[in-house]
């Protein structure tokens, strides 16, 4: 009968066999490397039941783990969302990476202080801010984020994203993965690498190659210093298309899942933050340089001493011969902010983060593409750049609301919070949920922001500390203005560590994490920081019962387990905590100050 058949049959037949034995095949090898509990899900919620028997949606901490190396997995923040959504609730997942994420501290972060403004605001309304964001991300990540949450009921998503597109996952500038200029193709390799045969595929390459060539331990920024991309690359205009798409296809997840979406821009510090790198154009020969360079320092000279009009026409003749060093633009833009010219100081400094090679930064491409999708169904665009630079005191942002090149201080996260919270009111009223805003006037205050989440002497001088850090490496050493924002630093640090020398600070910041406390009794954030500042403070016995209880809600963070053994073990409780260190061991072998 097979003899019979034509050649185009059997070489269909034969096709249809493979495909039959390899799908099979593929089932047989995917499930029994499930069954051997190989590889891991890569679905951002897990459901997690408590002592009383109530089931939580919780976060999945290798949800990242199809766009990193297994040691460069990044982890989101915990997670704690009830498995049945309550008549009254109002659920919001903030997206986005670290600048969403609320880094160098999250306790403090945008979904936090939003969540807080809002409570107070509208008691009635049972609000859920989900902390969606994870550092080093970018929109390609938070697609297939978005697509997990839709899952969830949510109300509102609000997407804070930019800054990572050209260094994160499949992203030009990336060390992560190659620069995949298709959407197919990332959504592509991403199905291979959700599945645990692909995971097994990945893992057995990564053992055949060379041992050189495998990324170490998170680097941080350092890791993308040879990977400076030009304003001229064609890439670029490649990832603002994928950008687009992929903000249009989060804004699909919520629309079909009944959301609003909130597209907002991206806050740069441009003012007060040179660029990591500058390059000059293209056939700049080395005689054209030292012509340049000494036009450029004369200007910089001149400036030093208050000589502007001098500055000025140093800086112009170097813009003459080349119009594309990063530098040279910040340092006019300077130049005309003191002169009050803040229009033209707002394209020099604009100009200045477009030109910088080492692109951490949304530049303005980016942002013009989320203020393009303003017609888009179902999507608000939230100008927050804008209106950062309308509270700014001079017309640009700068280190009034960011620590650094992009992460939010404490005051700048309460203003974008508090634009989010009028957006977020007009929702509600829509909805139904309320018939009016709240004034302005009657918004919760910053300085009541601060005592509720208890933003201390000591949270602050944590940061401190952990921004100081950075500067001290690549590619801040490398910037112009580094060397006088590590005195800044360090001068806020020696004041901190003054007023917490001080008996009465200590007696303060008992009083304000007890207020705090008081206000939020469910707070497992709130209990962890402050047992956290209380072990430090040399106070473990008044510690102990906060971590405790932080850890029965919330039994995996690491910071919550470190705190308590660290507890227990200045209270002689030896056993309890080595009990503590090695679920934290399990948990993260490489968690700083392990025993």
């Amino acid at each position: 009968m097979l003899a019979s058949l034509s050649l185009w049959k059997k070489l269909a037949l034969g096709l249809t066999v493979a495909v039959v034995v390899g799908v099979v095949g593929f089932g047989f090898l995917e499930g029994g490397l499930r069954l051997s509990g190989f590889g891991h899900s890569t679905a951002f919620f897990r459901e997690e039941r408590d002592a009383q028997g109530r089931l939580w949606w919780r976060e999945n901490r290798e949800v990242t783990a199809p766009y990193f190396p297994p040691q460069l997995i990044r982890r989101p923040q915990s997670i704690r969302l009830p498995d049945l959504k309550a008549a009254n609730a109002y659920r919001i997942f903030v997206l986005g990476s670290s600048a969403a994420m609320g880094d160098p501290e999250p306790a403090f972060s945008l979904a936090r202080q939003l969540e807080l403004i809002l409570r107070i605001a509208y008691p009635e309304i049972h609000f859920e801010v989900v902390n969606a964001g994870i550092t080093a991300i970018n929109s390609h990540v938070v697609r297939s984020l978005a697509s997990d949450c839709a899952a969830l009921q949510p109300d509102l998503f609000i997407v804070y994203e930019g800054n990572n597109e050209v260094i994160g996952p499949y992203g030009p500038g990336t060390v992560f993965s190659p620069f995949l200029g298709s959407s197919a193709a990332i959504s592509a390799g991403k199905i291979v690498k959700s599945t645990r045969t692909g995971q097994l595929l990945a893992t057995l390459v990564r053992r055949m190659k060379p041992e050189k060539a495998e990324l170490g331990d998170w680097g941080g920024m350092q890791m993308f210093l040879k990977n400076e991309i030009d304003r001229d690359d064609p890439r670029l205009a490649t990832t603002q298309a994928l950008f687009r798409d992929n903000l249009l296809t989060v804004a699909g997840y919520g629309r079909n899942a009944g959301a609003r979406v909130f597209l907002c821009t991206v806050l740069t510090n441009q003012k007060d933050f040179a660029p990591f790198q500058s390059r000059h154009r293209v056939g700049f020969t080395a005689e054209d340089q030292a012509k340049w360079q000494a036009l450029f320092d004369e200007g910089r000279r001149a400036v030093d001493v208050g000589d502007d009009v001098t500055g000025e026409a140093k800086f112009r003749a170097a813009l003459a011969s080349d119009d594309h060093f990063a530098e040279l633009y910040f340092w006019l833009g300077r130049l005309c902010l003191r002169q009050n010219r803040t229009n033209e100081a707002r394209e020099c400094f604009q100009q200045a983060l477009d030109l910088d090679v080492l692109r951490f930064r949304t530049d303005s491409r980016l942002n013009q593409t989320i203020r393009g999708l303003v017609t888009e169904p179902g999507v608000s665009v939230v100008d927050l750049a804008a209106a950062a630079e309308k509270h700014s005191p001079s017309g640009v942002v700068g280190d009034e609301f960011l620590y650094e090149h992009v992460h939010l201080n404490f005051q700048g996260t309460y203003l974008m919070a508090r634009e989010l919270f009028t957006q977020v009111s007009a929702d509600l009223i829509k909805t139904g949920k309320i018939k009016t805003a709240k004034p302005e006037t009657e918004i919760m205050p910053l300085a009541e922001a601060r005592r509720r989440l208890a933003y201390s002497t000591y949270e602050q001088a944590m940061i401190i500390k952990e921004l100081q850090a950075r500067f001290a490496k690549a590619p801040f050493t490398a910037q112009s203005d580094n060397d006088s924002r590590q005195k800044i630093y360090a001068q806020r640090l020696e004041v901190a560590m003054r007023l917490l020398a001080q008996p009465e600070t200590r007696e303060g910041l008992l009083a304000l994490y007890e207020q705090a406390l008081a206000q939020s009794p469910d707070d497992w954030m709130l209990k962890r920081n402050a047992g956290m500042a209380l072990v430090a403070l040399g106070l473990p016995e008044r510690a102990l019962p906060l971590l405790l209880r932080a850890t029965g809600i919330i039994p995996d963070d690491a910071d919550s387990l470190f705190a308590l053994a660290s507890a227990q073990k200045k209270l002689g409780q030896s056993e309890a905590a080595a009990k503590i260190f090695a679920r934290l061991r399990a948990l993260e072998p490489k968690y700083p100050g392990l025993p």
